[in-house]
């Protein structure tokens, strides 16, 4: 992120200034930061649903410890699925990890989040200074 352009940047550097082209090229860089977000909004949705999902199924586990549910304890139900057996020590460790992921997610949205907000506003600050070149011009 931090070797990108920002949009300012890359309108001074053009070689042959355009009203046209500045305008593609400041709408292309909204669109890629607009996409970008959108893509960190179900990523970071998918962690927080894994991470609710894993933290449901470590309660009942430990549910599971203190009273039976459907008739079966953990121990029992362990023993009917040996495939799964790692989940009751790992519990924990695993919600604990997505927790971390999840709020790591969600500070990366809210980084480029504000990264399409300052891009916005520099698109609008360069639009005004655009109009106000003119203005000079004419007067």
């Amino acid at each position: 992120m931090a070797t990108e352009k920002n949009l300012r940047e890359s309108l001074l550097q053009q070689d042959d200034y355009n009203d046209l082209a500045a305008a593609e090229l400041r709408d292309k860089i909204l669109a890629r930061d607009e996409a970008r977000v959108r893509r960190m909004k179900w990523i970071v949705g998918v962690c927080w649903v894994l991470f609710l999902i894993s933290l449901v199924l470590a309660g009942l586990v430990e549910a599971g410890r203190r009273y039976r549910i459907a008739g079966l304890s953990t121990s029992e139900a362990v023993a009917l699925f040996p495939e799964y057996e790692w989940f009751v020590p790992m519990a924990i460790i695993i919600t604990q990890t997505l927790l971390i992921i999840a709020v790591a997610m969600t500070f990366s949205l809210y980084v480029r989040s504000r990264t399409l907000t300052m891009h916005q506003i520099q698109a609008r600050l360069a639009t005004i200074e655009e109009q106000l070149r003119r203005l000079a011009e004419k007067g």
